[in-house]
């Protein structure tokens, strides 16, 4: 039975959008050879050209949590002083500016934990990190930004914006690195529940710092010498296996160990960039935080191009432009609750700084050692992608896109009539693929869960001493005779070096096998089922994994057959 979703959840004033039912989706575009004749050939040499440009917020305001909640609370009071967070009296005050003394809260919402946490200062820059390939007529664009997430409407006005910019980019890849101590641009962290924490003007700043960093990169556009590329397993590090990096929170224990990177160098050997890539949320300083951070992948970032040192041994940087690429973090990939172990074997338990530095440390010098044990890739680009839609089947998340606190249009429904399994809203999305030389990508656009990746429902992929691959305490544990069969997404590309990368041009939330999902018999799509299935709440719904994993699979296979 159907129901009106702007009554059950008192969103009568949002007027729905219109519907999309006649939506022409593009054929799978490919580089080279498209038809469209943007990318004819692949010929020549490979180029190359990094640079990395600050997104931190420029403007908002600070306030005190006198509860000790990180929570703003309505008897708790903010600094009105401005973008710059100085107020006459403070020292380096320049004067007044933008919002100062208006009695107004300028606020960024910090985005990952909970609603109504406002940020209180900087403790490190977030980033927009570009890298351009350049070879005949194909020009590729990546970017990460430190953001929770970027959906695809961002991603598309983005490929626009560099596309009146003339800078000729046929393909353009934006993934987030999932920070949870940035701002919302989402829209599910603002000031409260029905209160949206997307800033629309910080939107457009994003986009055009993109653009911003792409244009430097292609200025710096130079003949590539080498690539090389390399894995380790980063559970064979300390005895605690993985666990020192991230805990699995929810059955069956599945984390991929593979740390991978790759270091681009220039012709006379000097770095144009290091990428890394490994699966762990950015979460090392809780939700507790009110300082606006990296998290993370700063610190590898800062160690991969200025090198790191300890008391008692120091390891080199490579210099040039670091870029940190996320991976398999649904399931649910988390820092939360581990022990890090230092160079130097510190034990960091306690949410801290120092823990933070510790871990993009540790993670640094994986990188390092994959790079220093890695081999030459052939220079050769090529690229695919395609577009598709996923429907909106979570309860919660129609509210959302409905109303309007999630800024973004639904497609394939039709707004007149009830909302059921057969008139739900869907949403547009993208899988891309990426190959230089023996190294491949797939972008899935979300937190997909490492066992729709790997596999490991054997038990063979939990890469943590003393651990089950279910937890017996488990009072409603997963039928794994029920789970996928192999081949998984990433046995689907033959390349030694395979990276799939997570929240690449979207985040759909949570991407759940479906023999998995499961709610809760009361409160769907707002409370948990038993047996840890939060993740539920925060996807999308079952139908999702199933159909990104059969456009990954169509896109592969068209692959295999016109690209290899």
């Amino acid at each position: 039975m159907g129901w009106k979703i702007f009554g059950l959840f008192g969103f009568g004033c949002t007027t729905p959008q219109p519907t999309q039912t006649t939506d022409t989706l593009p054929e799978i575009f490919y580089c080279p050879g498209d038809p469209s004749g943007v990318c004819d050939d692949a010929e020549g040499t490979l180029r190359a050209g990094a640079s990395a440009i600050p997104i931190t917020p420029p403007c908002f305001e600070s306030w005190e949590d006198t509860n000790a909640n990180a929570e703003m609370n309505s008897d708790e009071a903010f600094f009105d002083c401005g973008c710059d967070r100085l107020c006459d009296g403070d020292e380096g005050y320049p004067g007044k500016d933008d919002g100062e003394s208006d009695g107004e809260f300028q606020a960024v919402w910090l985005a990952g934990f909970h609603n109504g946490r406002p940020a209180a200062g900087v403790h490190d820059p977030l980033w927009a990190r570009a890298i351009v390939f350049d070879q005949g007529q194909t020009r590729v664009g990546v970017v990460v930004l430190d953001l929770v997430g970027w959906f695809y409407p961002e991603v598309v006005a983005t490929r626009q914006l560099a596309s009146e910019s003339g800078l000729g980019i046929d393909q353009l890849i934006i993934a987030s690195t999932h920070n949870h101590e940035g701002p919302d641009t989402m829209g599910l962290w603002g000031e409260g529940i029905t209160r949206s924490g997307y800033d629309p003007e910080y939107a457009l700043f994003v986009q055009e710092t993109s653009v911003e960093a792409l244009k430097q990169a292609v200025a710096s556009l130079t003949d590539v010498g080498r690539i090389v590329s390399g894995s380790v397993d980063a559970a064979s590090y300390n005895d605690s296996g993985i666990g020192m990096l991230i805990r699995d929170s929810r059955d069956p224990k599945v984390i991929d160990a593979q740390l991978s990177a790759i270091l681009v160098e220039d012709t006379t050997g000097q770095t144009i960039a290091t990428l890394s890539h490994f699966g762990n949320h950015p979460e090392v300083m809780g939700a507790d935080n009110l300082l606006i951070t990296s998290d993370y992948p700063g610190v590898l970032r800062d160690s991969l191009e200025n090198g790191l040192t300890y008391d008692t041994y120091s390891r080199n940087g490579y210099g040039g432009t670091s870029i940190y690429i996320n991976g398999l973090v649904g399931g649910l990939m988390t820092p939360l609750g581990v022990t890090v172990v230092d160079g130097e074997g510190t034990k960091w338990s306690e949410t801290s700084w120092e823990r933070m530095d510790a871990m993009g440390t540790v993670m640094a010098e994986m990188a390092m050692d994959a790079i220093d044990g890695g081999q030459d890739l052939d220079l050769n680009l090529s690229t695919a992608s395609k577009t598709f839609m996923v429907p909106v089947e979570n309860y919660g998340f129609q509210a959302m896109f409905l109303s309007g606190i999630v800024d973004r249009q639904t497609h394939e429904w039709d707004p007149t009539r009830n909302i059921d399994e057969n008139n739900l809203p869907h949403v547009q999305t993208e899988i891309s693929w990426l190959r230089l030389g023996d190294l491949e990508w797939l972008t899935v656009p979300g937190e997909l869960f490492p066992e729709l990746a790997i596999g490991g429902y054997d038990g063979s992929q939990i890469n943590t001493p003393g651990l089950d691959v279910i937890d017996p305490d488990n009072e409603n544990p997963p039928d794994l005779d029920a789970a996928p069969e192999p081949p998984y997404l990433r046995d689907r590309l033959p390349s030694t070096q395979a990276w799939i990368v997570g929240l690449g041009n979207d985040e759909l939330g949570y991407i759940i096998p479906s023999y998995d999902f499961e709610l809760n018999d009361l409160l769907p799509w707002f409370d948990q089922a038993p047996g840890d299935h939060y993740e539920e709440t925060n996807s999308l719904g079952p139908q999702t994994a199933p159909i990104v994993t059969s456009e990954a699979v169509e896109l592969l296979s068209w692959i295999d057959a016109h690209m290899r």
